[in-house]
């Protein structure tokens, strides 16, 4: 899907040939390069997510009929490499298809994931990062009511993260031992992004000149699952470069959106319809870089990102500008 989040920046320089004799005339030079590369690392993620309404439930192995079930729900979740933090609230009730009143209230710890990727992408140890596709919530007091029978169980809950189903649709909060299932939309949805890395190689031209190397970002992005929007920061570092003059280190910014063209459903993940949704993600911007030899590079890009946001590829156009006057003398 579209998840997480990023974006690309391009930079280029050149050093003046005829700096003694230009004195302060300025030059410019265009840069055209395509930048493909994907997450190395995801950083620390903030969840925040409250909801909704229900579409599908069944307790106790009970269907409950959704237009009968209200639900107040609400969790935050920390995700710092691998380590896992966070809490969550669950309010519920509704009838069963048989007649039968059920509700359940609990207060839950969050302090595991089950994670949907682990970075460095395909490994098995001494993996550094994660995406969690379920957080794991743990209560010793869940009160549970079917009819007329209430008692306080011990439940661990597992709660989609919202990065798996954009735009306010019905995530899953269901127990590990299937005795509470429940789907439900959320009306607020949020994911801060801190410390993504990203990383992958350049290729173009400066003018006329084939230009070629490598790039890595760090950005931070506040991600609004319920509008599938985006804002993005973030600074770039273009390495390995030829000509070694393109070496640069910048700043860029943006925003991106989550297409609903082009979406894929997901739900044989979660078993239940309408819970996994997996998109794309286009982002757009500007930066401004400077490099090794100090000229002014600004341009825009535009980035398209594949299906669950893991890997991109963005189109950058820039202007090299550099004063001549800085050579003037020597």
């Amino acid at each position: 899907m579209a998840l997480l989040l990023l974006l690309s920046g391009a930079t280029a320089a050149f050093a003046d040939e005829n700096g003694h004799q230009n004195g302060h005339q300025d030059q410019t030079q265009a840069l055209n390069a395509t930048m493909t590369g994907g997450v190395a690392n995801f950083g620390s993620q903030f969840y925040y997510v409250s909801g909704g309404q229900v579409a599908f439930a069944m307790i106790a192995g009970q269907p409950v009929d959704p237009a009968s079930a209200t639900i107040q729900y609400s969790f935050f979740a920390s995700q710092n490499g691998l380590s896992t933090q966070g809490f969550a609230k669950v309010q519920f009730s509704g009838t069963t298809t048989t007649g039968d009143s059920v509700s359940l209230s609990g207060t839950f710890n969050i302090n595991g994931m089950v994670p949907a990727v682990q970075f460095p992408q395909g490994c098995t140890t001494n993996c550094q990062s994660a995406l969690p596709f379920f957080f794991l919530a743990s209560s010793p007091n869940v009160q549970l009511t079917v009819g007329t029978s209430t008692q306080t169980v011990a439940e661990t809950l597992q709660i989609e993260s919202p990065y798996f189903n954009p735009w306010g649709a019905p995530i899953v909060l269901a127990s590990t031992d299937n005795s509470m299932v429940i789907a439900a939309t959320y009306t607020k949805g949020s994911i801060l992004w801190a410390g993504t890395t990203l990383v992958g190689t350049i290729a173009g031209t400066l003018d006329t000149t084939a230009a070629s190397g490598l790039f890595s970002m760090t950005n931070v992005e506040y991600e609004n699952m319920v509008t599938g929007t985006a804002s993005d920061s973030g600074s770039v570092t273009y390495s390995s470069m030829t000509p070694s003059s393109l070496n640069a280190k910048g700043h860029y910014s943006g925003t991106s959106t989550i297409p609903t063209a082009g979406t894929s459903d997901c739900s044989a993940v979660t078993g239940i319809p309408g819970t996994c949704t997996a998109t794309g993600f286009q982002s757009a911007g500007g930066f401004t870089f400077t490099g090794d030899a100090n000229p002014s590079i600004k341009g825009t890009y535009s980035t398209t990102w594949g299906s669950s946001a893991l890997s991109f590829v963005s189109s950058v156009s820039a202007t090299v500008s550099q004063d001549n006057g800085s050579h003037q003398g020597h």
